[in-house]
């Protein structure tokens, strides 16, 4: 009588171990969630019961696995125990990836950054020096065994099934409750698998719809209004410091990190916009943005696919394109790895003369980072030496740098921690020191530096950003000019976004511009009557920014519409954003859903 006593209660240990590991991962992840402004609920208790019942539709498929293991049949136990070790393994990957960009993790994306297999290698390094590998061996190795010790020793009897199956009802049960809470961000709440699942935004239009939309585009993106420029002239130089945000600076946000006090006295000292906004959540996004000039509106399965370069290819409005037609030589400089994604081909294919990247001799013997990217010190000694040495004298210039060091997981190359704060002060001293040698050269004297972000930083949204800026939070960046000859001075509270960036210098630069109905134009303080911006961790919606209002438009093929909010114009709107992705096409798929 002892023995069964006993055994039975190794079956329900072992079975309390297994649901208490999947509860402990889901607090891990409420814990997270919880640490962003924009992911937290005021009733904990409501969210966290609405994540449970989600999360339970994995568990169910976890007993059921368990349950199939546990028959004595090898190669079946082998298969099962390998599916459960790869489940626990891509939800604990699902928490890391929300503490570390505040972004699910979203298979797309796994298949995006695979392209770079060490950049994954050397941003563990990064984060845990090479702590990281015992840790993937016991992951790798250990837990399998150990799930398979537990099922040969505990749960090989018949009372052990059917607990697992008991188990696998009550799961099922759960998660077809209704929800506990309506949650403004179901991203927060949602299991993997359904984070994973195809959105709207891979539903395809109609083909009558299409017909539509192509025999007669909406006048707003088919007619361009020209206008007198301000014939300004001298060089531009665009610095896109990669992840600055607000909440680095102590300009808007008094007791944020207060990383960059050399950019701040800066901003201070010359001109600096309080309202600049992001149209998009990834570095690609902000290159589409402000070197093609187009809304990064994602293509039917855009995020399924590994194009995420196509169609943002040739046009008369890109930024290269239209100073070309000015005399302007232009060129892109970063220390990144210009292979990732096809970058490097998209660039030339926009019309720039020059494009570098990491490969460039001067970084040789260089220490690396993220992406293989020598330091921004280096990056910046670079681009002096290319303006003093290699730039054609005959021709004006505008430069394109893009910087990569501040990219997570932000390590600081002089001192090799792993500290925003540092990596970000490092910034602000490589940048602060280009700047001067930009001052002895005497370049501000007829040319003009533009210092801004490629997208803000994935990271949690801080209260102090909440506060400031509202719903927008998460689509505010800095945006500072230096320049004699500019007209404005000071702090600019007019609303600007990335797209306005070629169109504004176009009409900075020369004599005449032409620029679509509705366009922002920086310089002389006009405001685009919408600002849209595509949304990271809810992929079918883009934000909509129209002065005083805002809106959440849901893309789901003919059906796209508002979905919270209120947007001015709506029906005209809609049908100008339905326009530019069908415009677009429909990608390949090369990313197929599966767990």
């Amino acid at each position: 009588m002892t023995k069964p006593d006993q055994s039975t209660r190794l079956v329900w240990l072992s079975l309390l171990i297994i649901q208490i590991l999947l509860l402990a991962i889901t607090a891990a992840r409420l814990h997270v969630t919880r640490q962003a402004v924009l992911g937290m609920d005021e009733c904990i208790s409501c969210q966290a019961i609405t994540m449970i019942q989600h999360e339970a539709g994995l568990w169910v498929l976890v007993w059921l696995l368990l349950a199939l293991a546990s028959w004595s049949i090898r190669p079946l136990r082998w298969l099962c125990v390998a599916a459960i070790w790869s489940i626990i393994m891509v939800l604990v990957a699902d928490v890391t990836t929300l503490q570390q960009f505040s972004l699910r993790l979203l298979l797309a994306d796994v298949f995006k950054f695979g392209q770079q297999p060490m950049f994954v290698v050397e941003y563990l390094q990064n984060l845990l020096g090479w702590f990281w590998l015992p840790l993937a061996v016991i992951a790798i190795f250990g837990l399998p065994w150990m799930i398979l010790f537990t099922l040969r020793r505990h749960l090989s009897n018949t009372a052990a099934r059917m607990g697992m199956l008991a188990m696998g009802v009550l799961s099922a049960l759960l998660y077809t409750l209704p929800d506990k809470t309506a949650h403004a961000l179901p991203w927060t709440y949602l299991n993997l698998l359904e984070a994973n699942w195809p959105s709207g935004t891979d539903q395809p239009y109609s083909q009558d719809y299409i017909d539509s939309l192509l025999a007669e585009p909406p006048a707003d993106l088919a007619t361009q209004v020209c206008e007198p420029g301000m014939a300004t002239g001298g060089n531009v130089i665009i610095v896109a410091v990669e992840s600055l945000s607000w909440y680095h600076s102590s300009l808007m946000l008094p007791g944020s990190m207060q990383a960059t006090p050399l950019l701040d006295a800066m901003a201070r000292n010359n001109t600096w916009w309080d309202h600049f906004y992001s149209n998009g959540f990834t570095t690609d996004h902000g290159l589409i943005a402000m070197l093609a000039g187009q809304l990064p509106v994602p293509a039917v399965n855009r995020y399924r696919s590994m194009s995420v370069f196509n169609g943002y290819a040739v046009d008369a409005g890109s930024l290269p394109a239209r100073l070309a037609r000015d005399g302007y030589y232009s060129a892109f400089l970063t220390s990144g790895n210009l292979a990732f994604l096809g970058k490097g081909d998209w660039l030339q294919s926009l019309g720039f003369d020059h494009v570098e990247g990491h490969k460039q001799a001067e970084y040789a013997g260089a220490e690396r980072f993220e992406f293989g990217a020598a330091g921004d010190e280096l990056l910046y000694r670079r681009v002096v030496n290319w303006l003093k040495n290699e730039r054609p004298s005959s021709q004006p210039v505008v430069a394109f740098v893009e910087t990569v060091t501040t990219h997570p997981p932000f390590v600081d190359p002089d001192t090799r921690q792993v500290s925003e704060a540092a990596a970000f002060g490092y910034a602000d001293r490589s940048l602060a020191g280009f700047v001067r040698d930009l001052e002895e050269m005497d370049y501000f004297r007829d040319g003009l530096l533009i210092i801004t972000s490629d997208q803000r930083a994935l990271t949690s949204v801080r209260p102090a950003e909440m506060e400031a800026f509202g719903q927008s939070a998460g689509a505010r960046l800095p945006l500072i000019m230096i320049g004699d000859r500019l007209p404005l001075k000071g702090r600019q509270s007019t609303a600007a976004q990335m797209t306005d960036l070629p169109f504004s210098l176009d009409y900075y630069l020369s004599d005449e511009a032409c620029h679509l109905p509705g366009q922002g134009n920086i310089f002389a303080a006009q405001a685009p009557e919408c600002i849209y911006q595509a949304d990271g961790n809810q992929r079918s919606i883009i934000n909509a920014f129209c002065t005083d209002h805002t809106a959440s438009i849901r893309m789901n093929g003919d059906q796209t519409g508002v979905i919270k909010g209120y947007l001015p114009d709506e029906e005209r709107r809609i049908r100008e954003l339905n326009y530019l992705r069908a415009r677009l096409g429909v990608r390949n798929i090369d990313i197929h859903m599966v767990l």
